[in-house]
């Protein structure tokens, strides 16, 4: 449990001990001329009550501190799920970058394959005009 709530908590403890105190009280002052035996009946009637009403509060708080729980894992996905999209655009956007540049490297080798390297400056232009023109056909 957290400060905030164990601080509840023994608020609620408090108040249930004051209002059982106030009950044991009231119960004593309107049995005082009967029986034991109706005393006694009173007296766990009324103690299966507050048992009760303890148990119950006391599941609510769990309930309240599982709500927590649940919402910070819920938000913990969530986050997680738009970091795996982000991912999945950056992968797309690599892919395609790969795939452009595959195909670049596809018409230097063709280009370079009809000229050759090129053993001088002319030979070389003619390989990179040759590639220039390919690279704009396929644009």
């Amino acid at each position: 449990m957290n400060d905030k709530s164990e601080q509840i908590f023994f608020v609620l403890l408090r108040i249930f001990v004051g209002i059982a105190i106030v009950g044991l009280m009231v119960l004593f002052l309107t049995n005082l001329g009967k029986q034991p035996s109706d005393i006694a009946f009173s007296l766990i009637a009324f103690i299966i009550s507050v048992a009760a009403l303890v148990m119950t509060t006391l599941q609510s708080v769990s309930i309240l501190r599982q709500v927590r729980v649940t919402k910070k894992a819920a938000k913990l996905v969530q986050e997680s799920s738009d970091m795996v999209q982000l991912l999945i655009k950056e992968d797309k956007t690599m892919e395609r970058a790969l795939r452009e540049d595959l195909a670049l490297d596809r018409e230097i080798v063709v280009a370079l394959e009809e000229h050759g390297i090129g053993n001088n400056e002319e030979e070389r232009k003619a390989v990179a005009k040759t590639i220039k023109h390919r690279l704009r056909r396929k644009n």
